[in-house]
């Protein structure tokens, strides 16, 4: 009984042994499992291996695992094939076997799946990346240097500053040519991606901002913005220009807007005409005699000739804004101008009858401004409020004598000018010269500038002989300096007529005409009015 007892209890016992689940086992955290999957660097093909399968152990473990539960499957059926009297020693080999080879390709398997070799590059210490071979890395750094030796505009190099280090890698780690080429891009901070911008053809300002360019000119021309502006432009041709730039060429934005609302100098050239006068182009450009010297240097202030080429400098804006305006306003309306013909009157004479009134009209009109000064303005329609008068006068038929003004000059005699109209330095100080001298050899004819009558002939200070003829028309002529008088006070002369030769009497340094021009009484500049 105690037998049977014991022979009972022994298939539960087995069973109650194969019940009981094994223990889990315990994650191993040794400093084996624990190595980093991107390994140091090392020139050691054994200790790359090594750190190889140390860091891939974890995979490995869950492959073999795999492996060994498909093994295991696959015995079990062949257990449940095979009687036990037929399962031979060789089957047990051809398993063993079986398993080794398993876990061999699978180990290879994951080698080539997860790990390939390359190179790393650094840069000054730093890396970079890794790219498959060392070929594609000298690609990228040729291709970065050639792009900044094209910017800068001569050879610029890093090849001393770059080392190369081959050995396994993860794949996954490993990069292009282009993601190399960028990452060495970042690292030099030799050229940017910018913007510049060109006024004139002048680059004035280069920033890294996109848009910055287009707010500051924005501000520039806000000013001369409101509800009736048409367009906005700038006289001087701008541009931006988006380029991969040095970045020692990149300004502070602050300073470019200070430039554009700035002035500079300007420098333009100047075309003496028939009537000027030094002091008087000094004064139209707000400067001072000795300014305009001092630009020009070389000239005679006193021998200016038509023709001649002058410096003047202004100040100028940097950057001119051009901007089109509606404006609307009441114009006037020119009146007409009616003749009547009168023979009481001589040709080229007229009297107003009826005085002439403008009109008015509500206007609408584009004008187009440079900076502040009007350039152009194009009406666009009138609509009329009241209407103009024209204006009646009297015209003169009656043919005039030959003694009476024409209201134009001639030049009284021929020969070189000598000396204009204005201030200049003579007798040791300066003086202002209100006529113009015209010199020629002595008993050169002196002709009346216009018909008139003499009013003076004889000697005066200064002048030494001295003719003044009086045109009836406010404007009175001078000729001094004379040899001999031809005519008397009283005369009547016409233009043209020979009334006096040149010489060199009264205060001179040598033969020649002083001829004046005289507005009820004030000294006019003859050159105005001389052809």
């Amino acid at each position: 009984m105690a037998s049977d007892n014991r022979n009972n209890k022994r298939p539960d016992a087995r069973r109650a042994s194969r019940a009981v689940k094994p223990a889990p086992r315990a994650v191993r955290t040794g400093p084996l499992f624990r190595q980093q999957r991107r390994f140091p660097e090392s020139n050691s093909p054994y200790r790359q291996l090594r750190l190889l399968l140390l860091g891939s152990m974890p995979r490995l473990r869950q492959a073999v695992h795999a492996w060994l539960r498909e093994l295991r499957s696959r015995l079990s059926e062949l257990k449940t094939r095979l009687r036990p009297a037929e399962k031979p020693r060789r089957a047990k080999v051809q398993t063993a076997v079986f398993l080794a080879a398993s876990i061999a390709i699978a180990v290879f398997a994951v080698f080539q799946v997860l790990y390939t070799t390359a190179t790393t590059v650094t840069f000054d210490g730093v890396e970079l990346g890794t790219v498959a071979t060392e070929e594609e890395a000298q690609t990228a750094r040729l291709s970065v240097e050639q792009s900044i030796s094209t910017v800068l505009g001569y050879d610029y190099t890093v090849a001393d500053r770059m080392s190369y280090t081959t050995g396994l890698a993860f794949r996954s780690a490993v990069v292009d040519e282009s993601t190399l080429e960028e990452a060495l891009s970042e690292n030099l901070k030799v050229v940017e991606h910018g913007y510049e911008l060109y006024v004139g053809g002048e680059c004035i300002g280069a920033t890294q901002t996109e848009g910055a360019f287009e707010e500051l000119l924005e501000q520039v021309s806000a000013p001369y913005r409101n509800e009736n502006t048409v367009s906005i432009d700038f006289r001087e041709k701008v541009e931006i220009k988006e380029a991969d730039l040095p970045v020692e060429r990149f300004t502070n934005l602050a300073d470019t807007a200070l430039l554009l609302n700035s002035t500079k100098a300007g420098e333009v050239t100047y075309i003496v005409e028939q009537g000027d006068v030094w002091s008087v182009i000094a004064q139209d450009n707000n400067m001072s005699n000795d300014e305009l010297l001092a630009l020009n240097p070389g000239y005679d202030i006193d021998k200016l000739q038509i023709g001649d080429e002058l410096l003047i400098s202004n100040a100028v804006p940097y950057l001119t804004v051009v901007s089109v305006q509606m404006e609307y306003y009441v114009a006037e309306i020119p009146y007409e101008i009616e003749y009547v013909d009168d023979d009481s009157m001589y040709i080229g004479d007229t009297r107003v009858i009826t005085k002439g009134e403008f009109g008015t009209a509500d206007t609408v009109a584009q004008v187009t401004y440079e900076g502040t000064e009007e350039i152009d303005r194009d009406i666009q329609s009138q609509t009329m409020l009241t209407q103009p008068v024209t204006e009646v006068q009297a015209r003169g038929t009656q043919e005039r004598p030959t003694w009476l003004p024409t209201g134009s000059f001639r030049w009284p005699t021929s020969g070189t000018t000598t000396s204009r109209y204005g201030y200049r330095n003579i007798f040791g100080g300066s003086s202002f010269h209100g006529g113009i001298d015209i010199a020629n050899r002595a008993g050169t004819d002196i002709v009346a500038a216009d018909g008139g009558e003499v009013v003076y002939a004889g000697w005066q200070s200064g002048y030494g002989y001295l003719i003044q003829i009086d045109h009836g028309n406010g404007y009175v002529t001078y000729y001094g300096h004379n040899s001999e008088l031809l005519v008397s006070v009283g005369d009547k002369v016409y233009k043209g007529q020979h009334i006096a030769e040149m010489g060199a009497t009264g205060r001179v340094t040598g033969t020649h005409c002083h001829f004046e021009i005289r507005k009820d009484g004030e000294r006019q500049n003859p050159m105005n009015y001389l052809p």
